[in-house]
């Protein structure tokens, strides 16, 4: 008996709207695609010393992760810097995230009064933030370091990282048999900021010497009265985090990253950064700092017309084309012998020593 023509409709509808769906998901996923059938890379303890595993290619964490929107002057720099001095970073796609949802997340706590809202460009960085943990999260690592894509280093930063190591370790009390470069005994361990304070009820500092640190006088930031004030001239300090800002590279745990990520989903501040800060500072989260900072941002000449992404976003300035930044030689704060500016330019770059 043959099935009327309807039922046979019936059938091939439904099988359309299954592949339609499983298209949609598929793409609405895609963004972490590259977690499945990811392979973990971890560093041998059993060989190695941990101040010699903090000198690999991921400077001992799990994964060396860049925050990046698009292919540009940025990775390309970063990509550059990273294969003169034997790193390996990983971008992760990001999602685009609607103007709802940024528009949404910029209003939360609008109602409170005194609450600070964070600006257009600001709320989309943070968001990307958020995502980017979520993805972190997601593969189970249990160690990442995370750097926006304009970040810059020392030329040396293997053996300046063989003594953060030495020196997080310390600090934190890691027992000899744990064999981790650095610990597990934080949430965030900011390596990459653009300043931190130093004041007296601090927690007592693990102060050690670092011939390849910026020298005060040349510093340039708003805490550079802290370092001739406080700290001693070829030296850090590891410290607990006090009004640290700037993300331009900060390492996370595994507990560290599912603790960020539903406390500043809550969003009702000005920026990312200022957010992270403040709950650290709060101790809702364990930070441990390292300062001065390792890692500070690279900058294209402002008189070409350079505006960051997020202030252009903000609105204070607008962006130029990207690709005159190409080939323009920038500067970078408080790094001593840029990697970017001897890969690309074969020259240093350090800017102009400032008190702001």
């Amino acid at each position: 008996m043959l099935r009327p023509n309807w039922v046979n409709r019936n059938v091939i509808v439904a099988v359309i709207l299954v592949v339609v769906v499983l298209g949609l998901l598929q793409n609405r996923y895609s963004v972490y695609a590259p977690l499945h059938g990811q392979r973990k890379t971890t560093t041998s303890q059993s060989t190695h010393t941990p101040r010699e595993s903090a000198a690999n290619s991921t400077l001992g964490f799990q994964k060396l992760i860049a925050l990046s929107h698009k292919p540009s002057w940025r990775t390309r720099g970063l990509e550059a810097a990273a294969n003169l001095t034997g790193l390996e970073f990983s971008i992760p796609p990001q999602p685009q995230n609607s103007e709802e949802l940024l528009k949404a997340f910029q209003s939360i706590g609008a109602d409170k009064e005194g609450a600070k809202q964070p600006a257009s460009g600001s709320a989309k960085a943070w968001l990307s933030h958020l995502d980017l943990l979520k993805y972190i999260i997601a593969s189970d690592f249990e160690t990442v370091f995370i750097v926006e894509d304009d970040v810059d280093w020392d030329l040396r930063i293997k053996d300046q990282i063989r003594l953060v190591s030495d020196n997080v370790r310390a600090y934190t009390g890691v027992k000899e048999d744990d064999r981790t470069p650095y610990g597990t005994n934080w949430d965030v361990l900011w390596l990459g900021h653009c300043g931190s304070i130093i004041t007296d009820d601090l927690p007592t500092p693990r102060v050690y010497p670092d011939d390849s640190r910026c020298e005060t006088e040349l510093y340039s930031g708003w805490s550079k009265r802290f370092l001739r004030e406080k700290l001693a001239e070829g030296y850090r300090q590891v410290q607990a985090s006090q009004m640290t800002v700037c993300t331009f590279g900060f390492g996370v745990t595994k507990e560290g990253a599912r603790k960020i990520v539903p406390q500043l989903s809550q969003g009702a501040d000005e920026a990312f950064d200022v957010a992270l800060s403040a709950h650290c500072r709060d101790k809702k989260l364990n930070c441990i700092v390292v300062n001065p900072q390792l890692f500070n941002h690279y900058e294209p000449p402002a008189d070409k017309g350079y505006v960051s992404a997020v202030h252009a976003g903000d609105g204070r300035g607008e962006a130029s084309d990207d690709s005159q930044f190409e080939h323009t030689k920038g500067t970078t704060g408080n790094i001593m012998k840029s990697a970017r500016c001897e890969a690309l330019f074969h020259d240093v770059c350090m800017r102009p020593p400032s008190e702001i």
